[in-house]
């Protein structure tokens, strides 16, 4: 009888091991209007001082707080936030660099995607 249970237990065991090995998920990490890996002949632009921006969540046991979607788009649109404060409203960002940073201290952490780049506002009336 003892043993039988053992072998019930050691079979669930294993089956939640499996199920835990197998778990996955997938996130939106950015939306753009515009992108490009080249550079673009921009006229009637004025470009203004490099600006960063952040987005960061603190993860607890591996799972995420905070909004995990559109990462890469909220440091972005960060990016143009502190061109505002700054006094430069921008409708774009240029020579744009992503970078993800994480660091975690066993079961809490924090997962960061930061955009630099130079804001530029398009002159239409020139």
């Amino acid at each position: 009888m003892v043993a039988n249970v053992a072998k019930k237990l050691a079979l669930f065991s294993l089956l939640a091991l499996g199920g835990f090995a197998l778990v996955g998920c997938s996130q939106n990490v950015a939306r753009f209007s515009v992108a490009t890996t080249g550079n673009l002949p921009l006229q009637n632009v004025e470009k203004g001082d490099t600006v960063k921006g952040k987005d960061c969540i603190t993860r607890i046991f591996w799972f995420g707080l905070g909004n995990t979607q559109n990462r890469v788009s909220g440091a972005v649109g960060a990016a143009l936030d502190q061109a505002s404060k700054n006094g430069k409203p921008s409708d774009a960002l240029v020579n744009v660099d992503v970078r993800h940073s994480a660091w975690s201290a066993i079961f809490f952490g924090r997962d960061c995607f930061i955009a630099t780049g130079q804001p530029i506002t398009i002159n239409s009336n020139k």
